[in-house]
């Protein structure tokens, strides 16, 4: 039992069952069902696939996002009962040892060749993105190149060495993620992530999502919360400042991406032209 709670104790809490054996009279957060499994584990065991790198705060694409599972790594001799909800992987390659929120972990950039063998090149695109964000990045280039290098001949290699290749640092969001592979895909230049703009002084005004600086062409996704009526406001004073600048602002929805992209290359391929 969790917490030094007996059953009978834990029944009377109205527990939240973390895994068989193992109750909590908190809610089973993610963290709290990884921390029971690696109870079970042992000292070899680390979290590690989605279940490391969604606690480490990396945005998951929707795929892996639905994927509940605690993922967990043991040796590859390691006996282990059969448990729902657990994602089991055997493997020698676990590298130096790594804690994310106080459980230990296999390396981060590993986590990524690992879901290799079962994501799409997309995925591991965007997964790449995210880990390399803007804001409270998780890794560098230069660790996924070297967690690929370790991983040399594993299923799915190829896959991940494609993605490296078309993986950005700087990115904000899976959607721009996306937007970006799109726009490269049909043939376009790649554009710069997060472009600034800067006043006369050096301190940067904007930021645009996707630009060609060169020809002052900027691709903005538009998420949920420009619906906001603040937000709006800003973003059509910041548009309009923007345009006195000599700026073409192309602005792309959600629905742009899942039922018009080739309106979005048609327009981007346009602007560019001029």
């Amino acid at each position: 039992m969790s917490s030094g709670m007996t059953r009978r104790q834990a029944d009377h809490l109205s527990p939240q069952r973390l895994t068989r054996g193992y109750y909590s009279s908190s809610p089973p957060t993610l963290h709290a069902r990884a921390s029971a499994i690696l109870t079970l584990a042992g000292r070899t065991g680390v979290v590690c696939g989605p279940t490391a790198l969604a606690l480490a705060g990396v945005n998951l694409p929707l795929r892996l996002l639905r994927d509940t599972r605690v993922w967990v790594q043991v040796p590859p001799h390691q006996t282990w009962p059969r448990r729902a909800g657990v994602r089991l992987v055997r493997s020698s390659r676990s590298g130096p040892a790594h804690s994310v929120h106080g459980l230990p972990s296999l390396v981060l950039p590993q986590c990524w060749v690992q879901l290799a063998a079962e994501s799409s090149l997309d995925e591991l695109v965007e997964l790449a993105d995210s880990m390399m964000c803007r804001q409270r990045p998780v890794t560098t280039k230069t660790a996924l190149r070297a967690a690929l290098d370790l991983h040399d001949g594993a299923r799915g290699i190829a896959r991940a060495r494609a993605a490296f290749d078309l993986c950005q640092k700087g990115t904000d969001s899976i959607p721009e993620t996306d937007l970006r592979l799109l726009l490269v895909r049909a043939g376009l230049p790649t554009p710069t992530v997060n472009y600034c703009i800067v006043d006369d002084v050096g301190r940067v005004i904007y930021i645009l999502d996707l630009a060609y600086e060169d020809k002052k062409v900027a691709i903005e996704y538009d998420g949920a919360y420009h619906t906001d009526r603040t937000q709006m406001n800003k973003d059509t004073a910041r548009r309009r400042a923007l345009e006195d600048q000599g700026w073409r602002i192309i602005t792309v929805t959600s629905m742009d991406l899942a039922t018009d992209p080739s309106g979005i290359i048609a327009s981007v391929t346009k602007a560019l032209s001029r």
